[in-house]
C-alpha cells in the first residue's frame, strides 16, 4: 500500500507542477479573464466553458490516450517560445486579446510537448470552445456590434410598420410616438438588443450541440467526419442571423408595446422577460437548424479510424525543462510589468487655448453624461465649439488616455457615430499642414443625419506620432510600450457644417485641425 500511494503521488507531481507554473506565468491574465467573464454579459458563457471542456476531455480520455505518440520536444518547445513571445508582446502592448491567445497557444504547446500533434487535432473542440470564450479586441468588437445594431434596428422598424405604427429610425435609435402622446420616445438598440450578446453564446452552443450530436465519433478531424464538420460550420454560421432576428423581434415587440403603453413597456418585467424569451427562442431555432442540417447532409463512415494498436509509446520528453521555462518566463513577464510606465508631465485639456489661430472658443466646455464618460474611460478630455471670423462654427473633441494597459482605449468615430444616427460617406485621407510646415495625414468623412450635413476630420496622436489609421496607431503603441514604456495617446476630432460649399467647409475644418495640432503637444506629450 505505501508503494501504491507513493506511485500515485509521483504520478500527480508533474501535472501539478506544470499547472502551478502556468498559473504563475498567467496569473494576471487568468484573473482578468475570469473577471471579464463574470462582468461582461457578452462573454458570461465563458464561466461554463472550462467545465464543458473538462467533460469533453473526460468522456474522450480513452480515445485521447490511444492517439498519444509520446510528444515532440522540439515542436512543443518552439510553440512554448511562441506563446511566451505573444504574452510579452501583449503585456507590453497593453493588448488583452494577445495575452489571452498566448494562454491558448501555451496550452496547445504543452499538449504537443507531452502527447504529440495528433492529440492536438483530437482536442480541436475544447480549444475551439476556449477560443470562443476569449473576448475579441474592442476595435473588432465594435466593427461587429454596430452593424448588427443597425441591422436589428432596420428589421425591427420594418416589423413595427407592419402594424401601421408610425416610427422613425435614426441609426440605431428608433423614435415612436405613443398613442395619445405628444412627445416621442426613443428606443436605442444597444449591444444587448443587437444580437451581439446572444451571438457569442449561440456560436459556442452551436459547437457544443454539433459535437454531442455527431453520428460517428471516430471522425479524423477533431472527432468529426466531413459531413459532421460541415454541419458544425453551417450551424455556427446560422447562429448569426438567428441572434439578430430574435433580438430584432424583441425590439419590435418593445416598440409595439411602447406605442400602446408608453415608457413602461421599455423597463421592468417586460424588458427582463423578453431577454430570456430571446435566448429560449434562439436556442430552439438553433436546435431546429441542427435537426434540419443532419437530415440534409446525412453522414458517411469515417474516412479514417483511430489506430490504437501501438500501446508502447516512446518515452515522452522530460517536464523539468518546460517547468523551468514557464517559471523563468513568468519572472521575466512580471519584471516587465512591474516596471510600470514612464510618467510624463502634461497640461490638462481644460487649459487648451480659447484662441486657435483666428478661431475663438464659443461658450463653455461641453461635458458628456456620467454614463458616456464611463464608456469612454478617458483620463482627460475636452469638447468645445469654436467660431471663425466669418461666423462658421466647428466642434472639436480631444480624448486623452494616460495608459492603455488597463484596456481603456480610443473609440473610433467610425463605430460611435453610426450608432447615433449619422451616415458616414466619402472617406478620404487628407494632408494637414501646420503653420511651421509640418504635415500629417488624417481621416476625412462626410456625415449626414437628417437635415444635418457635416464634414469631419480625425486622427490619433501620441508619443510624437500622428496616425490616420487606428491599426497603425495600435502597432506603434505596442512598439512604444516595449521601447519607451509608454502607451499614452489621444483621439482628436474636428467637425463643422458643410453648408452651401463643401470645399470651403473642408478648408475650414483643415485649418482648425492644423491650429489645434499645433497646440496639442503640451497636452498630449511627445
Amino acid at each position: 500500500m505505501p508503494d501504491l500511494q507513493s506511485n500515485l503521488g509521483r504520478k500527480w507531481v508533474t501535472p501539478a507542477a506544470i499547472v502551478a507554473a502556468v498559473g504563475f506565468l498567467y496569473l494576471s491574465v487568468i484573473s482578468k479573464l475570469g473577471y471579464d467573464w463574470g462582468t461582461d454579459e457578452n462573454y458570461s458563457h465563458g464561466l461554463l466553458v472550462p467545465f464543458v471542456i473538462g467533460v469533453i476531455v473526460w468522456l474522450e480520455r480513452e480515445r485521447l490516450a490511444a492517439v498519444s505518440d509520446g510528444g515532440s520536444r522540439i515542436l512543443g518547445s518552439a510553440a512554448v517560445a511562441a506563446a511566451l513571445a505573444l504574452l510579452l508582446a501583449g503585456t507590453l502592448g497593453s493588448e488583452l486579446f494577445t495575452q489571452r491567445i498566448s494562454l491558448l497557444v501555451m496550452a496547445a504547446a504543452i499538449v504537443v510537448y507531452f502527447f504529440g500533434r495528433r492529440m492536438l487535432v483530437y482536442l480541436a473542440v475544447p480549444f475551439g470552445l476556449f477560443l470562443l470564450a476569449i473576448p475579441i479586441p474592442q476595435i473588432i468588437f465594435n466593427r461587429i456590434a454596430f452593424p448588427l445594431q443597425l441591422w436589428a434596428s432596420q428589421v425591427s422598424v420594418w416589423g413595427i410598420r407592419l402594424f401601421e405604427i408610425p416610427v422613425v429610425r435614426k441609426g440605431n435609435v428608433i423614435d415612436i410616438l405613443p398613442r395619445g402622446a405628444t412627445q416621442t420616445l426613443s428606443l436605442e438598440v444597444v449591444e444587448a438588443c443587437s444580437g451581439i450578446r446572444s451571438l457569442m453564446t449561440l456560436v459556442t452552443l452551436a459547437l457544443v450541440l454539433a459535437y454531442f450530436t455527431r453520428r460517428n465519433e471516430d471522425g479524423p478531424i477533431g472527432g468529426f467526419t466531413v459531413p459532421d464538420l460541415s454541419r458544425t460550420l453551417l450551424l455556427m454560421m446560422a447562429a448569426v442571423p438567428i441572434a439578430v432576428f430574435t433580438n430584432a423581434g424583441r425590439v419590435m415587440g418593445t416598440g409595439i408595446l411602447t406605442f400602446y403603453y408608453g415608457r413602461s413597456a421599455t423597463d421592468g418585467v417586460w424588458h427582463d422577460v423578453s431577454g430570456w424569451l430571446v435566448y429560449v427562442a434562439a436556442l430552439a431555432l438553433l436546435i431546429a437548424a441542427n435537426f434540419i442540417l443532419k437530415r440534409v447532409l446525412g453522414d458517411r463512415p469515417a474516412s479514417s479510424e483511430i489506430k490504437s494498436g501501438n500501446t508502447t509509446h516512446k518515452p515522452g520528453p522530460g517536464a523539468l525543462p518546460l517547468i523551468a521555462a514557464l517559471i523563468l518566463g513568468g519572472l521575466a513577464v512580471n519584471w516587465f510589468v512591474g516596471r510600470g510606465e514612464v510618467q510624463v508631465s502634461r497640461s490638462m485639456l481644460t487649459e487648451l487655448p480659447k484662441a486657435l489661430g483666428t478661431w475663438q472658443q464659443r461658450g463653455d466646455e461641453i461635458k458628456f453624461g456620467k454614463d458616456v464618460e464611463a464608456v469612454l474611460k478617458t483620463t482627460d478630455y475636452t469638447m468645445r465649439e469654436y467660431s471663425s471670423q466669418s461666423g462658421r462654427i466647428a466642434n472639436i473633441y480631444v480624448g486623452y488616455y494616460s495608459t492603455q494597459r488597463t484596456g481603456a482605449t480610443y473609440h473610433s468615430p467610425q463605430n460611435c457615430l453610426p450608432g447615433a444616427g449619422w451616415v458616414m460617406s466619402d472617406p478620404q485621407i487628407v494632408t494637414i499642414t501646420t503653420s511651421d510646415g509640418r504635415t500629417f495625414n488624417a481621416n476625412r468623412y462626410l456625415l449626414k443625419n437628417g437635415v444635418y450635413n457635416e464634414v469631419m476630420i480625425y486622427w490619433y496622436q501620441g508619443r510624437g506620432r500622428i496616425e490616420a489609421s487606428e491599426y497603425d496607431d495600435k502597432l506603434n503603441t505596442i512598439w512604444d510600450s516595449v521601447t519607451r514604456r509608454r502607451t499614452d495617446g489621444a483621439m482628436v476630432r474636428v467637425m463643422t457644417s458643410v453648408g452651401s460649399d463643401e470645399s470651403e467647409a473642408l478648408n475650414a475644418a483643415s485649418d482648425l485641425a492644423a491650429r489645434l495640432a499645433e497646440q496639442l503637444p503640451a497636452f498630449i506629450p511627445e
